[in-house]
């Protein structure tokens, strides 16, 4: 069953018109008609089936809730400007995968310098890309997206955790990743760098990172936020 989100809170057998919801994606694309049923998440996050009564206007009636699907663990990632549409693949897959937050951070070594004006038009577009995801993969949640500054300006203190892929052999307190989760952590951040790496003084801004190897292979930028949100998932769920 198709899934959809509205800015608007629902209750159980009452009648809605004019939602704000993709009525071309329901009659065009999914050649959807009077009767059919849809799921729909409310500006709540409850999840509800629902009934399509009438096209135009859009008028639908709320038959039943849903379960909940969303983890308990809430995951950020922070990743920079990749090359590309690198960034595409990565949001999609993270956001199938569970991530809720989306930071983007302007690395010492990223290739991919953009204006404001391009920064806004890249964010309208990746909104609509874990948009999608979340409807495809059932999320009960859209995560959001949001541009930063330099690394060693975020602030981290509100994480549990905040672990950093980093593979260097000189730092002895690397760790492999799946030894270094702790399940009592329910707010976790990962961070990620550009196709160049992160520089030194990156990995050491913040005293609150962890630093972990992420498996014996060398995994791409766009890649390696996959490997830990599965990881992540596995460990908990």
């Amino acid at each position: 069953m198709q899934r959809y989100f509205v800015d608007t809170v629902l209750q159980e057998n009452e009648i809605y018109t004019d939602l704000n919801v993709d009525t071309h994606h329901i009659f065009n694309v999914m050649r959807m008609s009077i009767g059919d049923k849809i799921e729909v998440v409310d500006k709540n996050k409850d999840v509800f089936i629902v009934n399509i009564i009438e096209d135009t206007p859009f008028k639908i009636e709320v038959i039943s809730t849903l379960q909940s699907v969303e983890s308990n663990i809430k995951v950020s990632v922070y990743t920079p400007f990749l090359k590309g549409d690198k960034l595409d693949f990565m949001l999609q897959k993270s956001t199938e995968l569970g991530a809720e937050h989306f930071y983007f951070y302007d690395a010492d070594r990223s290739v991919v310098k953009l204006d404001e004006k391009k920064k806004q038009k890249r964010k309208t577009r990746f909104e609509k890309i874990v948009t999608e995801a979340s409807e495809q993969s059932k999320r009960n949640t859209i995560p959001t997206i949001e541009f930063l500054g330099k690394l060693k300006s975020i602030d981290f203190t509100q994480y549990d955790n905040v672990f950093i892929g980093y593979e260097d052999v000189r730092l002895q307190e690397n760790k492999k990743f799946a030894t270094a989760l702790n399940r009592t952590d329910t707010h976790i951040a990962i961070i990620f760098g550009p196709e160049g790496g992160f520089t030194e003084s990156e990995v050491t801004s913040h005293n609150n990172f962890t630093i972990v190897q992420l498996g014996k292979r060398i995994l791409r930028a766009e890649t390696a936020p996959l490997y830990m949100l599965s990881v992540i998932d596995s460990f908990y769920n």
